[in-house]
């Protein structure tokens, strides 16, 4: 097997402080529910004895581009273990790294660097790995935690707990999920955009106007940009124009020639020019 270059353990310590974090967190109820331990060891392990994840949440990863995966790796060598835990004596399951797994079989490599977890909850320790290392799309992390939060009864609470992220940001999250279905299924092919801009479209609650400002954040729209756009949703429209405060202030006005009038006030000569050219004003919008 071609010697490891350079295999990077940082992301092993983040995996390892939410395993904590989740685990314990103040919380016995969080330990029993997740059932997490912080235990973990390294090893090689022989790929033979290791199988995937069926319910894995990256979806299509036997589609994706193992390909270049495996030349990354045959050129840098492997920078983060899989994570497995132990399903039996010198059998193993994948808990997060699988197309890193796959990428081994490509290159024919007989073993693969793997920190084994002591877990009975695998599918919340594959999420959490996969968002410690920021490589899961948006869109597939909010689905991950959705089931997560159906299955296992969560709050958004211990969903946020157990990503080491804000009650806020996981209920924001979630409500990705309410894109229309186009965008939701071209999102994963735009991993410019952000996942604050997607959390501000999702926001907007109109169709018509989310799927005009995702043609535009395909092309570089910033969240500032979206924002306004909802500010100017939310802005009430203004009140068009209208002839009846100026046509009630006219009749009031006629009201008062009239009384003048009955009451035997006498017209001026310029009382009576100032009548005959507000006569010709009328008739001219009139269009007489």
């Amino acid at each position: 097997m071609a010697p490891k270059k350079g295999l990077d353990t940082a992301n092993t310590g983040l995996l390892k402080r939410a395993i904590s974090r989740a685990a314990g967190g103040g919380s016995s109820s969080n330990r029993a529910l997740f059932g997490l331990s912080a235990k973990m060891r390294f090893r090689e392990i022989p790929l033979g004895q290791i199988e995937p994840d069926p319910d894995q949440p990256r979806r299509n990863a036997q589609e994706a581009d193992i390909g270049a995966l495996a030349a990354s790796i045959e050129q840098k060598g492997l920078l983060q273990p899989i994570n497995v835990r132990e399903i039996a004596a010198d059998r193993f399951m994948i808990i997060a790294g699988e197309r890193r797994y796959w990428a081994f079989q490509q290159l024919a490599r007989d073993t693969i660097p793997a920190m084994v977890l002591d877990t009975d909850d695998a599918q919340a320790l594959a999420l959490i790995e996969n968002v410690q290392r920021v490589d899961l799309h948006p869109i597939d992390v909010a689905r991950s935690l959705e089931r997560l939060i159906d299955d296992k009864g969560l709050t958004q609470e211990q969903a946020a707990v157990l990503i080491g992220k804000s009650q806020e940001y996981v209920a924001r999250l979630l409500g990705i999920l309410r894109l229309p279905a186009p965008i939701l299924e071209d999102a994963p092919q735009q991993a410019h955009v952000s996942v604050s801009v997607l959390m501000e479209l999702s926001e907007l609650g109109d169709a018509a106007l989310q799927a005009q400002l995702w043609e535009r954040a395909k092309s570089g729209l910033t969240v500032k940009a979206v924002r306004e756009a909802k500010q100017q949703r939310k802005a009430p429209s203004p009140t068009p124009a209208s002839y009846q405060p100026a046509l009630r202030a006219l009749h009031n006005g006629m009201a008062k020639l009239h009384d003048l009038s009955a009451g035997g006030r006498r017209l001026e000569d310029a009382d009576r020019k100032a009548l005959l050219d507000l006569r010709a004003a009328i008739d001219a919008l009139l269009g007489d």
